[in-house]
């Protein structure tokens, strides 16, 4: 379709083998499904992908980098795992991008390891007068807990994502299942337990692209089957149907998204996220950041965003491409790469899905998210 030049992407990420497919320890790694659905995209507006596994068991991520440099343009960053080090696993491949002078899409370094070390990210928002429920890090059964922390509690790792290690047990209303459900975590995650106060009430997921504030999610816990308390993966698999898209003109509408638009930037996002927060007494608490979101072109959150803005799974992950090639094309190492005829379809596609974009779900966000990027950076 597109005769000129054009970019060629180094997409990195851990894909799923046959057997990790039922396997939740794997549910962060990219399915066949997302593999398939965001190298579509990308090849759909012209671009060139090759696909660079970071599975522990191939070839070192380092050295495919280094062998891809000259060949690539950017990396489109999806990798979950590199070593089994909690909150730096995700961190590895945008550390190797900096040495090696790879343009990349998404977050930096300090942002994921920011955000995969839960209590970290939340002593970061506080700083931003972002409300979250109170916390203690634990790292032995024996700990003793924090005299201010009262039941009931959420115990869950310190450094996972996609809900791994959560269960309908990690809601803990006394000392005795506090210790079990800590050892659990300690010994079968091999890193410390967060234990932070229950916030009884919905839960809500927020995505961004850019400056643009997405759809607001919201999971409704009360029509959901067999009554869960909490957003587990085996929640996460059956709770598509109950989700409701947050009316924008609904109370507290506005201030979810501006609250977002604060945690992304207190965090130092780049490109896109998502944000989970659970709401008590009509008060937000924020639960945490997720600067590798799922990008499943049909299950995925913030796919299911996008398509209430009215957006395709295409056009989404060209808007995410777009936004990480808007903010390189700033670097002077990167000024003849990101050439017009290079991004011509790229920007073809993003310019019709602005077009499209549903005034009452973004655009008004979208103001109150730049105003607050502009008090941050003054």
């Amino acid at each position: 379709m597109y005769k000129n030049k054009r970019l060629t992407i180094g997409y990195t990420t851990n894909k799923k083998t046959e057997s990790m497919l039922d396997n939740p320890e794997f549910d962060e790694w990219e399915s066949p499904e997302s593999l398939e659905g965001i190298i579509k995209a990308f090849e759909k507006t012209g671009n060139k992908v090759i696909l660079i596994d970071a599975n522990p068991n191939k070839s070192d991520i380092y050295k495919q980098l280094k062998k891809y440099k000259i060949e690539i343009d950017i990396v489109f960053n999806r990798v979950e795992e590199v070593r089994n080090i909690p909150t730096l696993r995700q961190a590895f491949v945008p550390m190797f991008c900096e040495y090696l002078n790879i343009p990349y899409c998404g977050s930096g370094p300090q942002a994921i390891i920011n955000a995969m070390n839960k209590a970290t990210t939340k002593e970061i928002v506080t700083n931003y007068n972002i409300l979250t429920p109170n916390f203690q890090i634990i790292k032995t059964p024996n700990d003793t807990l924090n005299g201010k922390l009262q039941f009931p509690l959420i115990v869950k790792p310190i450094g996972e994502g996609s809900s791994i290690g959560l269960t309908q047990e990690s809601k803990v209303d006394n000392h005795k299942e506090l210790v079990t459900q800590v050892k659990k975590i300690t010994e079968r995650y091999q890193q410390p337990a967060l234990i932070e106060e229950f916030v009884d009430g919905d839960e809500y997921t927020i995505g961004i692209i850019g400056d643009y504030i997405l759809p607001i999610l919201k999971i409704p816990f009360d029509y959901l089957p067999d009554n869960p308390i909490v957003r587990d993966p085996q929640v996460k698999n059956i709770e598509t149907p109950f989700m409701n898209v947050m009316p924008y003109d609904e109370e507290g509408y506005l201030d979810l998204a501006r609250q977002t638009a604060i945690s992304f930037e207190a965090i130092s996002c780049n490109d896109y996220c998502r944000v989970d927060w659970r709401e008590k007494n009509r008060i937000p608490y924020f639960l945490e950041i997720n600067t590798i979101p799922g990008l499943n072109p049909d299950e995925a959150d913030l796919t299911i965003m996008a398509k209430h803005a009215g957006l395709t799974h295409e056009e989404m992950m060209n808007m995410i491409l777009w936004e990480a090639i808007k903010r390189n094309r700033n670097d002077k190492r990167y000024t003849n790469v990101f050439t017009d005829d290079k991004v011509e379809g790229i920007v073809e596609m993003v310019n019709l899905a602005y077009k499209k974009l549903r005034v009452d779900t973004l655009v008004a966000c979208n103001k109150e998210y730049k105003i607050i990027k502009q008090l941050n950076d003054e």
